[in-house]
């Protein structure tokens, strides 16, 4: 789950939702960017599908046993471990498990989490890939198409994360890869509520709409999870409507 406190309320957005959101974000980039890939259809496949395995664990919310709520950041990482794999082992493209892999990689690389669980992930991940693609892996990773394809899977997420959570864009952000000459600043901007900007070398229109779906709820009710849990299946999805200029 994705959470956003919003007064006396919980905002949830599914994992699988803010991945639908990311292929909505990845459909409005500049036809001529989108043509730099030969595999175009197992990348858009990638972005929707990158956290398939959440479907399951984000029927409902978890609360520990502090009565916290539990988001993708705060699971334990044998758990996150599962659920990264679940996501790279359910893809129904090869090429997209490689790409899905490879962007969790490089978020557990780039994390605080301990190196036995990093390590017990990239190794379980790697034995998998080689089994789906029999090829010269480092060779494929090398490519420029392939670094360009990841770091399209890796933006869409974080500028979806963003504005699930309608917060500034912080800390390292990866760039979006052209060559090893050229790469693309988004410059992804709050300007005001809902609203943001963001490059036009980006995007292809002036304008852009994306809706983000939700579930509200009481933040009282994270004291009592079994209520939390049946008012979250009762309650109606809602939809937040965020814009994007350039």
């Amino acid at each position: 789950m994705i959470t956003r406190f919003f007064e006396e309320f919980i905002c949830f957005v599914t994992q699988h939702d803010h991945a639908r959101i990311s292929l909505d974000i990845f459909n409005c980039f500049n036809e001529n960017l989108k043509q730099k890939t030969n595999n175009l259809d197992a990348l858009k496949y990638s972005i929707r599908n990158h956290d398939s395995g959440w479907i399951e664990f984000d029927n409902y919310p978890k609360v520990s046993n502090d009565n916290k709520v539990y988001s993708f950041q705060d699971l334990n990482q044998e758990l996150q471990n599962e659920l990264w794999f679940k996501s790279i082992n359910s893809s129904i493209n090869p090429y997209s498990s490689l790409l899905i892999y490879e962007h969790f990689k490089y978020l557990s690389l780039n994390s605080s989490r301990e190196n036995s669980f990093n390590d017990d992930f990239i190794n379980k991940s790697e034995s998998l890939i080689k089994k789906l693609l029999p090829y010269d892996l480092d060779e494929i990773r090398e490519t420029d198409e392939f670094k360009f394809e990841l770091s399209c899977l890796q933006i869409c997420d974080l500028i979806s994360l963003v504005i699930c959570r309608e917060k500034e864009l912080g800390g390292k952000k990866p760039s979006l890869f052209l060559d090893n000459s050229n790469i693309i600043d988004y410059k992804l901007k709050k300007i005001d509520k809902s609203v943001y900007k963001v490059s036009s070398e980006l995007f292809s229109k002036k304008e852009n709409l994306f809706e983000i779906p939700y579930k509200q709820i009481e933040l009282d009710l994270v004291m009592e999870p079994k209520k939390l849990k049946k008012k979250y299946i009762e309650s109606e999805l809602k939809f937040r409507k965020i814009y994007f200029i350039t």
